[in-house]
């Protein structure tokens, strides 16, 4: 079992914008100490939910302050740049880190992002597909071409390349069923955030997606999911679940507002997340404990790992350690407990 932070780097009352990525840094060094597999980053902008709005920048110091980790995306906001310029970037931190770069891509889903950056929400799988195989090309081929609706690239020389061949491991992120076919086919690595998603219907999805990657690969190897989920251990299963209370609200609460917006109509491809944002809405304190986090003692952190492992048959998990602004040292603490306690059950 490979085990991963994820850093949203939320902006809570009371903290400087620095004191965040103080404690980002901080939190990612500790995460390589402790043996963690991966550190991967969130690209957000314009609210507290995140306020890491250049990847490559963070990335780019991690490379500098680690050694051994990995640095991943999760994700990438494919609308966001255009396509030549995240392939140029992107390859610089694969040379800067010396080859660990992990790189996450997806769409973006949260309408105030698309209205600041002036970018429309309609047609936003057509432009990450595009945008997918322009980087593609423009880490592989000697000279770049390509004509697409959003974007033409002709005959253009790329530089730098990047260290790992012959590119980075490419992931996206996946919600509907459609996503992990359509993802396998393309040869793409799966991040999957599913809080409130029964197993089985998990299953269902992790099955179809293996199945389609062997179909279209002729091969198993390569086919990894990782699964995020809200993680936080402290010395009693009480205490866990106190530390967690009042940051898992703020964090639900945060995101439902910013998912879809109150009024008007979503783009057909984002209907789905109007459901989400009431789902969100009326969410318990409790059932977004129970549910959406891992959260207890060491022993009973690793006893839910051990049935998301078995009922989902996964090997990678991307622990959210300081989800909803969590207070640093208690951050510092669980990922101490969770490398020290837990980690070792599944070495």
């Amino acid at each position: 079992m490979r085990f991963s932070t994820q850093n949203l780097l939320s902006l809570r009352e009371g903290q400087s914008h620095a004191e965040v990525f103080a404690n980002t840094l901080d939190e990612c060094r500790l995460a390589e100490e402790l043996g963690f597999h991966t550190v991967w980053l969130a690209e957000h902008h314009f609210s507290p939910y995140g306020i890491a709005p250049s990847l490559a920048v963070l990335a780019a110091a991690l490379a500098r302050e680690t050694r051994r980790v990995r640095i991943g995306t999760a994700v990438v906001v494919a609308p966001f740049a255009h396509p030549v310029r995240i392939a140029e970037e992107w390859a610089m931190v694969d040379i800067l880190s010396g080859g660990r770069l992990d790189f996450g891509i997806g769409r973006g889903y949260q309408p105030a992002e698309f209205r600041g950056l002036a970018i429309s929400m309609e047609k936003t799988r057509e432009r990450f597909d595009e945008s997918l195989e322009v980087v593609r090309r423009a880490w592989t081929d000697e000279r770049c071409t390509f004509e697409g609706e959003f974007y033409q690239v002709r005959d253009l020389c790329v530089l730098p390349k990047p260290v790992q061949k012959p590119h980075p491991p490419l992931w996206t992120a996946a919600v509907s069923p459609d996503t992990y076919t359509l993802a396998a086919r393309r040869g793409l690595k799966i991040l999957t955030s599913p809080a409130f998603t029964p197993f089985d219907i998990l299953r269902k999805n992790y099955d179809a997606y293996r199945q389609t990657w062997r179909d279209a690969q002729g091969t198993d190897a390569g086919a990894d999911i990782c699964l995020n989920k809200i993680i936080h251990v402290a010395e009693t299963s009480k205490q866990a679940r106190e530390d967690l209370r009042e940051p898992i609200r703020w964090f639900f609460q945060t995101q439902a507002g910013l998912i879809a917006d109150e009024t008007g109509v979503p783009p057909e491809q984002y209907k789905f997340y109007r459901r989400v944002r009431e789902n969100l809405l009326s969410l318990s304190e409790d059932k977004a404990l129970d549910q959406a986090a891992i959260a207890g003692d060491p022993e009973e952190v690793a006893d839910k790992i051990r049935q998301h492992q078995e009922a989902l048959g996964i090997d990678f998990m991307m622990g959210a350690f300081s989800r909803g602004g969590l207070a640093h040292d208690k951050v510092r603490r669980s990922l101490k407990l969770f490398a020290e306690k837990v980690m070792p059950r599944f070495a």
